[in-house]
């Protein structure tokens, strides 16, 4: 296990999630190996990062779980973890099948040696690359103009394993120049909270992801089109990956695969009547989701050589 999980902090943070995760989702290691060599278990546990509330989070993913319990043949049960660190040690544990990270959990989980294969990651549009972008924001009319104003203030990020809602952003803050003893962090612990915190005027100023700061949550009608003032906006981030655990039967982790590089997209749910083809198709990708490798998250390893940030370590 990584030695940045070891100390009393992160244990906590990890504890309470974990239990969550790991007490809906145990038949997933529960299950004994079949003759092909692996796992086949007959419910499919798939952990979900933190990005919406579980409400949203069903109806979000209800078009995906469908399409995979009719390609394995298995029951998916959704489960929510309350963050990132949760989703790397419940696939550790073997706990999760299937896992939705955030591209620096994902680096952090394959880097510690957690038992995966990288699938798939979403898109905005057919044809499209697979990324996405962080953007720092503030209440409209706070008087906060740039990152070197976030000094004296309280500032919200997602959580440490985030890629968008810290990696990218602890970045441009060093660069920008504000040390970090020089603001308050918070940890939101969504997109969406971090978001919906410097709204609501709890944080004066936060980090998220871009879709969600300027689409997603106002589409939802949960903040005003003006209220926030997007301040700085990233460089393009490997989009967020899907894996599948290693421990699967090969034949299993093939349909896992294939069903979300072939048939995972607007298009494909839409013409088998899964959705309407509309946002309840795949909010969180829009389009669908295509192929990728370890190889093409290459950019979030040499952010983390140079912030030399901590939660990139993934020790033995």
């Amino acid at each position: 296990m990584p030695s940045r999980f070891r100390t009393p902090a992160a244990v906590a943070s990890v504890l309470l999630p974990l239990a969550a995760v790991t007490a809906c989702g145990s038949g997933a290691a529960s299950d004994g190996g079949s003759a092909a060599g692996g796992r086949d278990p007959e419910k499919l546990v798939v952990a979900v990062i933190p990005a919406e509330d579980s409400t949203s989070l069903a109806q979000r993913y209800a078009a995906v779980t469908k399409l995979l319990e009719d390609e394995t043949g298995k029951k998916v049960e959704l489960q929510k973890a309350t963050n990132y660190a949760a989703v790397i040690e419940a696939q550790r544990a073997h706990k999760a099948d299937i896992a939705f990270y955030g591209p620096l959990s994902y680096v952090v989980a394959k880097d510690s040696g957690v038992d995966l294969k990288i699938v798939a990651a979403p898109v905005t549009e057919k044809g499209g690359d697979p990324g996405y972008r962080s953007v720092a924001f503030t209440r409209t009319g706070s008087g906060i103009k740039s990152l070197k104003d976030f000094a004296g203030h309280k500032v919200c990020f997602v959580d440490e394993n985030s890629t968008s809602g810290y990696l990218y952003p602890q970045a441009a803050l060093i660069k920008a120049g504000p040390a970090e003893s020089d603001y308050t962090k918070v940890m939101a612990g969504g997109h969406d909270a971090s978001v919906l915190s410097v709204a609501k005027g709890q944080c004066d100023a936060g980090f998220a992801s871009e879709d969600m700061a300027t689409r997603q949550l106002i589409e939802e009608g949960k903040i005003g089109k003006n209220d926030l003032e997007i301040l700085w906006k990233s460089a393009m981030i490997p989009g967020s990956p899907v894996a599948v655990s290693t421990d699967l039967t090969s034949g299993l982790q093939q349909k896992i695969t294939d069903a979300f590089t072939e048939k995972t997209n607007a298009d494909y749910l839409k013409s088998k009547g899964y959705c309407s083809g509309g946002d309840d198709c795949l909010v969180e990708a829009n389009w669908g989701y295509v192929p990728v490798s370890d190889a093409d998250y290459a950019s979030v390893r040499d952010v983390c050589a140079a912030t030399k940030n901590e939660q990139c370590e993934a020790g033995s």
